[in-house]
């Protein structure tokens, strides 16, 4: 005959009813959440000196977490908090600014700038400098390209050299008339 297997017996609860809930004298938070907060320091020795067997209870309970959690793979992701620091990438490509003349209708024009981020010049920045200059508008359109209204291409290689002078001579390029 077959052995009937006997299921073990379910555990029984230990919680029980009402709640009872500690709230941290330093933050008001309960003691649990008080891990979370800036001055968790002072939280702790708040329920140290007030409630030292909650307190020991919620010191192992982290204890235990801590043991827990691989080192390693904590340093592979972020575990909590706000967004990682990311490095930008500097552009890797020649220190090269090149400009072109750009026909946008009939008799229209316009003057292209490429490459001023690869000497870490804030587009921006660049763009209202030679809005300004030049009297005419301008505009960052792409990653790093600069587009100014105008047939400006005369003038563009003194002001560039004028406004910083990292930017030697040879490492300026015009590309004449091209099509967009």
């Amino acid at each position: 005959m077959a052995a009937v297997a006997e299921e073990p017996e379910a555990e029984v609860s230990t919680i029980s009813y009402p709640l009872e809930v500690h709230y941290c004298g330093v933050c008001s938070f309960p003691v649990e959440y008080c891990e979370f907060r800036a001055d968790y320091d002072k939280c702790k020795e708040w329920l140290k000196n007030t409630l030292p067997d909650v307190h020991d209870a919620v010191m192992a309970k982290l204890n235990d977490q801590l043991q827990s959690v691989d080192i390693a793979d904590s340093k592979k992701r972020q575990t909590r908090g706000g967004k990682a620091i990311r490095n930008k990438k500097k552009p890797t490509g020649p220190k090269q600014v090149t400009f072109a003349l750009s026909q946008r209708s009939k008799k229209k024009y316009v003057t292209v700038v490429v490459g001023l981020k690869t000497f870490e010049i804030d587009l921006k920045k660049a763009s209202k400098y030679f809005a300004q200059t030049f009297s005419c508008g301008s505009s960052v359109t792409g990653d790093d390209e600069i587009v100014i209204q105008g047939d400006v291409t005369d003038d563009i290689i003194d002001t560039i050299q004028k406004k910083w002078p990292e930017i030697d001579d040879d490492s300026i390029t015009d590309l004449g008339e091209q099509k967009r």
